[in-house]
């Protein structure tokens, strides 16, 4: 299966899909083989494109979050790898309880500065 031909017939930001992507640049540690297609997910909307996508033609998927404590092996990831990059902190009152709801790509620093 062509993953970059199936992908191109999403509507999703084509700036965010990599292909043959060193993981070097996506991981603390700096090594590793390249992912055959590399998405940074931004976007809701286009995470539930790709999952439908990877579902239906049985692409095998890779989430990555920061890239910490990650080793990639030297022939690297096939299929599709996300990285998730949803920025979102909310915090909502309700009565004597506080809610908080933060994106997958939230990094924690941000997370801890919005909570002093």
């Amino acid at each position: 299966m062509e993953i970059e031909k199936e992908i191109s017939n999403l509507t999703i930001e084509k700036s965010t899909i990599h292909y043959q992507e060193p993981m070097k640049k996506h991981t603390t540690f700096k090594i590793g083989g390249v992912a055959e297609c590399l998405i940074e997910i931004k976007k809701e909307e286009e995470l539930k494109k790709i999952l439908d996508l990877v579902n239906q033609k049985q692409i095998p998927l890779t989430i990555l979050g920061n890239g910490s404590n990650v080793l990639v092996l030297d022939k690297g990831i096939k299929g599709i790898t996300l990285v998730i990059k949803l920025e979102k902190i909310e915090i909502q009152e309700k009565e004597q309880e506080i809610e908080i709801t933060v994106g997958a790509g939230e990094k924690l620093g941000k997370l801890a500065r919005n909570m002093s």
